[in-house]
């Protein structure tokens, strides 16, 4: 005995051809309106999810996208702008290892996670389904056959088995699905330019991480009656994004060579923004140890004489370079070195080196 009616036949025979025609591009009945990371996670037994930063982003997007036009089975989304490509497609398993072997020669791989599922469990319950499915559309063809129940009890059992029927179809669909995507993987992308997002994301991340630095300021030319050899001091340094952009305030005093003098210059407050940038080698930020980065400082001092008379504000820049001695998610501990220029008529006598190390916490 036919286990579905006519009308179901021609519509899984309709079905089939669909799956030979786009598989594995079939749009299964449950699948309509899910997000394709759902899809994926259901009908796709490997997902990868690869992000490249790169300094020659046209050369890199224009060797990807051929890639991708070459050898995905097919392409669920692909999006490029003059910053960033982003893309999700199907990609036969083989050609994992060629994707990665192109992303390293193209820039840095700052994402390339591999999350592998096993899918025989998912079919053997679609199988079992099917079954049960279609032990209940034999029953009731059974029973409309015998022509028993009254005829509002007949058209309420017809509804049944049209709704069964529809529900077989899709469970068939969904292992169809299954099938389609045998040794595929479903790849999420994205190739961005570094210099556009040199922290990956145009969004600025807050942290709130406030800290103690302690500064030495040794002076290339001191001036005899004016300003000491050096000056040290403590700062509150306050960073305030995941770049390292911070606040810093503080007070620096003569190490030595106060001579009593009415013009001598025996405290500089202290009140810069800086910010400090990764290079593309020697650990990018992301090593716990030993992070090579490169700073500037910009703001300005405020200038105090033993005479307490003559009292300024001069500004200042320093340019320098540092190292993050130890980084985790909660404690920074970081040097630097720089060079103090004030931006003033006093500039010869208060230039020169300033070494910097400082500890901020999450707070």
């Amino acid at each position: 005995m036919n286990t579905v009616t006519l009308g179901a036949v021609q519509r899984y025979c309709v079905t089939l051809f669909a799956c030979a025609l786009l598989s594995p591009g079939l749009s299964s009945a449950q699948g309509r309106g899910k997000a394709p990371e759902q899809l994926a996670d259901e009908t796709y037994d490997t997902q990868k999810h690869l992000t490249v930063a790169v300094t020659k982003f046209t050369e890199a997007r224009t060797a990807l996208a051929g890639f991708i036009r070459q050898r995905a089975v097919r392409v669920q989304k692909q999006e490029e702008t003059p910053e960033q490509l982003i893309a999700e497609f199907a990609l036969p398993a083989p050609y994992l290892l060629p994707l990665d072997s192109l992303a390293a020669s193209l820039g840095f791989v700052v994402e390339n996670n591999v999350n592998a599922h096993d899918l025989s469990g998912r079919t053997g319950e679609l199988r079992a389904e099917e079954k049960r499915t279609t032990d209940q559309i034999e029953g009731m063809q059974q029973q409309l056959a015998k022509g028993t129940g009254t005829p509002e009890e007949r058209t309420s059992l017809r509804r049944d088995l049209d709704r069964a029927t529809e529900r077989l179809l899709s469970v068939r669909e969904q292992q169809a699905y299954i099938a389609g995507h045998a040794r595929q993987a479903y790849v999420t992308l994205r190739l961005y330019d570094e210099i556009s997002f040199p922290t990956g994301n145009r969004r600025i991340s807050f942290v709130n991480m406030p800290g103690v630095e302690y500064a030495y300021l040794h002076l290339d030319s001191p001036k005899a009656g004016l300003t000491a050899p050096a000056y040290s001091g403590v700062a509150l340094k306050y960073l305030v994004t995941r770049g390292k952009s911070y606040l810093n305030v503080g007070m620096y005093r003569p190490v030595s060579g106060n001579t009593g003098e009415e013009d001598f210059v025996n405290e500089l407050f202290v009140i810069n923004f800086g910010q400090d940038f990764y290079p593309r080698n020697f650990g990018r930020g992301r090593r716990r140890y030993f992070n090579l980065y490169t700073c500037y400082q910009l703001g300005g001092f405020i200038l105090n004489r033993n005479n307490d008379r003559g009292t300024e504000f001069i500004p200042n820049l320093n340019l320098g370079v540092g190292v993050e001695i130890f980084k985790s998610k909660h404690v920074l501990l970081d040097t630097k070195a720089s060079y103090f220029v004030p931006l003033h008529d006093h500039s010869r006598d208060l230039r020169g080196v300033l070494g910097q190390a400082a500890f901020n916490f999450v707070f």
